[in-house]
């Protein structure tokens, strides 16, 4: 009795690919031994021309499929390295923006600051002034009153005069 083994792709007695040594041409000048009652020679030619033709077939979409993944490998290395750049530029980036942000509000500011200080002088100033004026129109008034009663006295005395 043959005994079958299953072969699993975890199995580690399944024959790798650099284990597979035979190639198209060997299947096909690969010749057997006539035994009596043997197989069809010319239905065995058939099967192993056909044997070297799927295996021509398959070694050929292995080397496309090995270089397609080749390919694949260097573009994915090549994405991975300008994701790498860009988040790179995108840390510089969000850095400067943060710098400008910053100087903006310390300009900001230092601005505000100043126009407060030159708020507080001008008030100083229109406060000074007002209370200058405030002492004119007193001192004015003062004089008013001083005139409109040096007036009052002389026309009394002269209604006094005329009077008499």
């Amino acid at each position: 009795m043959v005994e079958h083994k299953i072969l699993f792709d975890d199995d580690t007695d399944a024959p790798s690919e650099s284990d597979l040594h035979i190639s198209p041409a060997e299947i096909l000048e690969k010749e057997f031994a006539q035994r009596f009652r043997g197989y069809d020679v010319h239905q065995v030619d058939a099967f192993l021309e056909d044997v070297a033709k799927e295996l021509a077939r398959v070694s050929k979409e292995h080397t496309r499929l090995k270089e397609e993944v080749d390919t694949l490998k260097e573009e994915l290395a090549a994405s991975r390295e300008k994701e790498r750049n860009l988040n790179e530029e995108l840390l510089v980036a969000q850095t400067m923006g943060d710098d400008i942000r910053a100087r903006a509000e310390q300009e900001a500011s230092r601005i505000v600051s100043g126009a407060q200080i030159d708020a507080q002088k001008v008030m100083a100033e229109v406060r000074q002034q007002c209370a200058s004026l405030q002492q004119e129109i007193t001192a004015m008034n003062q004089k008013r009153e001083q005139f409109e009663s040096s007036l009052r006295s002389l026309l009394e005395g002269y209604l006094n005069t005329l009077g008499k």
